[in-house]
């Protein structure tokens, strides 16, 4: 995270807007969607976190010609937001008026070894806010390649990897992690545990498992709420470090305090993600298939596509 300079917008990673806003809209990484162009225009229409779709580590990380077709950025594609700070999630003292900040942009990676997600991680990193390591997609071919739900079961490599980048881009670099339930929650705790200890910023919670698929399962709100528990008792705030000089002071290093959870899947409005907010204890909510429905929908009223992340 940058420093902020007089009159520039403030420049935060993911895991400390969630901390100092309580407004907060996300794209979820969506295959052959959540490209440029799309995030460029959902940044329009106050989303402030993007992702980028699922990269894979170890290609992107050895060929100049896997970094040329998957990923590409510009200076605009974010968007500048008047947010207001949330003085309860912040060591500020007293009402503060809304600020500009800029949106945030985060690249989804998915990984079976600790190296290949740490180059790749590094080579983004100059152009995105944080990385996000893919532990959900349920996708056949994923999982025989030992990618996104496979590592559901794998908490140790998930942990190796978190570690990988938190030694080559230091404690506070944001790196998120988005996972499926599993049918045993013991496995779902396990790896949330070891995500958070290895230094997760944020978890991401998918009510489904892996086997499960989202035009015919309904989201399980229970198992995100079990993650969530999970995640919530372990009072790790480790990889939320600030930088000297920045505009805004969060929770710095460190035991004590949540790292943000996110709820995820059948956010098709408001009604939804606040329903599926308050039924899991989840910070937020996430949506993919809504945002795709309606990507300029921007009042927040009952029916809308957009939605809202509030903490409880």
């Amino acid at each position: 995270m940058a420093a902020v300079e007089s009159g520039e917008p403030w420049r935060l990673a993911p895991h400390q807007l969630l901390d100092a806003f309580s407004d907060i809209n996300i794209c979820a990484p969506m295959v052959r969607y959540s490209k440029l162009p799309f995030r460029a225009l959902v940044a329009r229409y106050e989303t402030h976190i993007t992702t980028t779709p699922m990269i894979l580590a170890e290609e992107f990380s050895r060929s100049h010609h896997a970094r040329d077709a998957d990923f590409t950025t510009n200076s605009e594609e974010r968007g500048t937001f008047s947010l207001v700070p949330d003085q309860n999630r912040s060591e500020a003292k007293g009402k503060m008026d809304a600020v500009q900040v800029r949106g945030a942009l985060v690249c989804q990676l998915a990984a079976s070894r600790a190296k290949p997600f740490a180059d790749a991680s590094q080579l983004v990193s100059p152009f995105v806010d944080g990385v996000d390591l893919n532990c959900g997609c349920p996708q056949p071919w994923a999982y025989s390649e030992q990618i996104g739900s496979y590592l559901l079961r794998q908490p140790e490599t998930v942990r190796d990897m978190i570690r990988a980048v938190k030694s080559r881009l230091g404690d506070g670099y944001c790196v998120s992690v988005k996972i499926r339930v599993d049918s045993d929650l013991s496995n779902t705790d396990t790896l949330v545990r070891n995500a958070l200890h290895a230094g997760a910023s944020l978890i991401t919670i998918h009510g489904r498992t892996r086997t499960q698929a989202s035009a015919s399962h309904p989201v399980n709100l229970e198992s995100v709420r079990f993650a969530v528990e999970a995640a919530q008792s372990c009072g790790l705030q480790t990889a939320r470090g600030t930088a000297n000089g920045d505009a805004w002071i969060v929770a710095d290093g460190g035991a004590g305090g949540r790292v943000p959870t996110v709820v995820n899947g059948d956010i098709w409005t408001l009604d939804d993600a606040v329903n599926a907010r308050v039924q899991t204890g989840a910070r937020g909510a996430m949506s993919a298939r809504g945002l795709l429905a309606n990507p300029v929908s921007v009042p927040l009223t009952s029916g809308s596509f957009f939605w809202k992340l509030q903490y409880t």
